[in-house]
């Protein structure tokens, strides 16, 4: 309570009008014991042959004192009236006669009450402060406005005055602002501009104290009620408010049939089998404008070596490769369900051993474009359809092509907090200068996510399934079948960092049996995340 806040020291008065006042001390020694014990009835009945003509004292002041502590403010308020009739001294006798006529709702009486005392520079800040809230209450903003700066400014104003003092004269001027934004002024931009920032120096003053909770909150509020969230983009959609991503990694493989894959999707297997290194690093950081649009640069960078150097067939998949990337998305909504319009750029540049001479030079290069919509049409989860179109440049023209993709894939949200996820890819390859080497590919994938499987461990089961037109070489090839089965197993190590350990099965069917073929792949990886 503001009463409570600022209850003015009365017992040191007393105590000092105590020792000036030698000839009616026993009568004021009384009345002090009873009044510095709470037993202010006592107090007063002590009072009765006090002879106000013989001290320095008041009588009607000490009484006023009296009931104002017993909250009887009406007596307290004519008491302390007939203290002024009578020229009281008492240095506190205006800011008490305020908090009585302020806690009795009489405001603008308590505010010319607590200007008095403030002239007489009793209690001055926390004086000044009262004739400021009071006209706050009375929506006088401009008066109020003027003299909580006077308070900020006291010299004898020390940081919890200073503190309550900035938070009202922040929102003294919210309140100017809402009168004034009917007039056609941008209320979300003084808000952003002067309200948060007078808020958060006030936070700043004293972080730990119970005001300051209450002015986070605020803050809080007004971030919402403004939409000045930086975190949150203007369709509702709450973004990670770490605008940094990345990571890098190392894996360990174990492969028993290397095989090349190359852009015409012809496998060749080599029925070798070789540990493979392979380090990555990740980065990406995410730009939101105008809460509306997200642009996203990214960088990959992979470097893989096989540890059979004796086996051209294998060796010859040695690489590295650079990918940048430039996501872009336009925060909407669809059925008043955040949406994201998304457009994605990414180049590659790959480096091989193509040429067998443990020496990576120049295989490819590739851009991509993709057009998608995310939305949230369902309950379970997000919806995400995309259109994508690759230009890949190779070594040479009979790798380069050009693909068309379009996906659709399904997010399930589960109240066990298991995660499903459905993908679906056809994909159709041209290569222009060979026709012969066409196909046409339907990938249906399913990945299910089982998190805290175990505390601090994360299972991940997937399964896909590819059917491959080989088009023009059906006649020997028909239409090939692969199926893909996965285990994932992780464990956190630590807030950043985590090392799994993953099974990759692949079967691949076909009239040839050329391109028929299996393998097993496990790997182990560590990762730390920044």
């Amino acid at each position: 309570m503001l009463l409570n806040r600022f209850r003015a020291p009365a017992l040191l008065s007393l105590t000092t009008l105590l020792l000036s006042s030698p000839l009616s001390a026993s009568t004021i020694e009384e009345f002090y014991k009873y009044f510095k014990n709470g037993q202010y009835p006592k107090a007063i009945e002590s009072l009765g042959q006090f002879d106000s003509n013989d001290t320095k004292i008041s009588k009607s002041y000490l009484m006023g004192l009296s009931y104002s502590r017993m909250q009887e403010y009406d007596q307290a308020i004519a008491q302390f009236q007939k203290a002024i009739s009578e020229n009281s001294t008492s240095a506190d006798l205006y800011y008490e006669y305020g908090q009585a006529l302020y806690a009795s709702n009489e405001l603008k009486k308590a505010r010319a009450a607590f200007k008095t005392s403030a002239e007489k520079n009793f209690n001055r800040p926390a004086s000044l402060y009262y004739v400021a809230h009071i006209s706050q209450i009375l929506e006088e903003h401009e008066e109020a406005r003027d003299t909580y700066t006077q308070v900020i400014k006291e010299k004898d104003s020390d940081d919890k005055m200073k503190q309550i003092a900035r938070y009202q004269l922040a929102e003294t001027l919210l309140s100017i602002a809402r009168e004034k934004s009917q007039q056609g002024e941008d209320l979300e931009r003084r808000v952003e501009r002067f309200i948060i920032p007078m808020l958060n120096t006030a936070y700043n003053i004293d972080k730990s104290s119970p005001l300051a909770s209450e002015i986070n909150q605020r803050i809080a509020q007004l971030m919402v009620e403004f939409n000045l969230d930086p975190n949150v983009m203007v369709n509702g959609r709450r973004i990670n408010p770490k605008r940094y991503n990345g990571y890098v990694s190392q894996k360990i493989k174990f492969d028993d049939n290397i095989s090349l894959t190359n852009e015409e999707n012809n496998v060749q297997q080599s029925k070798k089998e070789s540990y493979i290194f392979e380090t990555e690093a990740y980065g990406k950081y995410d730009f939101p404008i105008k809460k509306r649009y997200i642009i996203s640069p990214e960088a990959r960078f992979i470097y893989t070596q096989h540890t059979n150097q004796s086996s051209p067939e294998v060796y010859q998949n040695d690489s590295f490769t650079m990918n940048m990337s430039l996501k872009n998305k336009y925060e909407h909504k669809m059925k008043e369900q955040p949406a994201s319009l998304l457009f994605d750029i990414d180049y590659s540049h790959v480096f091989k051993d193509w040429q067998k001479k443990k020496k990576k030079e120049f295989y490819a290069k590739s851009f991509t474009f993709t057009l998608g919509e995310s939305f949230s049409y369902f309950n379970i989860g997000d919806t995400t359809l995309k259109i994508k179109r690759k230009n890949y440049d190779g070594k040479d023209e009979s790798i380069s092509n050009h693909t068309t993709s379009l996906s659709a894939d399904q997010t399930f949200f589960f109240s066990t907090h298991h995660l499903l996820i459905a993908l679906f890819d056809a994909s159709f390859i041209d290569n222009y200068n060979n026709s012969s080497t066409n196909t046409d590919t339907y990938l249906l994938r399913f990945d299910y996510i089982i998190p805290e499987i175990m505390p601090q461990y994360t299972l991940g089961l997937a399964m896909a399934t590819t059917m491959t037109d080989t088009k023009e070489q059906k006649a020997t090839r028909g239409t090939e079948l692969t199926f893909n089965p996965s285990v994932d197993f992780a464990r956190e190590l630590s807030a950043n960092s985590r090392i799994s350990i993953n099974y990759d099965f692949t079967k691949n069917k076909s009239d040839d049996t050329n391109y028929s073929y299996s393998k097993h792949v496990f790997t182990t990886e560590y990762r730390f995340s920044f």
